[in-house]
């Protein structure tokens, strides 16, 4: 199956695979996403970016060659304000896993997120993947939201935690099946 390219753009926003002089800049901007902690019951990462550049964020019997962080900047301003961590081939072969997408919290609400969603699906599709795959905290309502708006409307599962509580936590993997009239 083929893979994104190393370097891409949508309207105002400028994709490449990360390079190790920025992981510094891209974890400041990740450590902004410290708040999703308290939905999702994981612990901070200090050196998350660094661990994706070097070894990856794996599925079960993953290979390093099918995955990708990537920055995503802005083309007018030139500026770092997210990330992308994802997967080729998870858990299908056509099938694409979003291990992480996070536009830095100062700059959300621009329509960022929307825009990276409809680049990314408009690129898997052409290079013949059938859906795409994000696991999401039940907690987190704003990114339950922005997943189904963004056409995420099948559940394949919910893991985690059976009763809830504050100290309790369960996520929902959402698929988005790619079609050619959603293009």
């Amino acid at each position: 199956m083929k893979q994104i390219p190393t370097a891409w753009n949508s309207e105002r926003l400028f994709i490449s695979d990360l390079k190790e002089s920025e992981i510094f800049d891209i974890q400041s901007i990740v450590d902004t996403s410290n708040y999703v902690q308290e939905w999702d019951g994981r612990d901070h990462e200090p050196d998350y970016v660094r661990s994706c550049f070097e070894k990856g964020n794996l599925p079960p019997g993953g290979k390093l060659a099918n995955y990708r962080i990537q920055t995503i900047r802005t083309i007018q301003e030139n500026k770092n304000i997210g990330v992308l961590s994802l997967y080729h081939g998870y858990p299908m072969e056509n099938s694409v896993y979003l291990e992480f997408l996070y536009i830095h919290s100062e700059t959300q609400k621009q329509g960022y997120g929307q825009e990276m969603m409809h680049a990314l699906t408009q690129l898997f599709f052409d290079l013949g993947y059938k859906e795409i795959r994000i696991n999401v905290a039940l907690k987190n309502w704003a990114a339950l939201r922005f997943w189904t708006k963004s056409g995420f409307d099948q559940i394949s599962g919910i893991y985690g935690d059976l009763e809830h509580s504050d100290k309790t936590f369960a996520n929902m993997e959402l698929i988005k099946t790619l079609k050619k009239h959603d293009i």
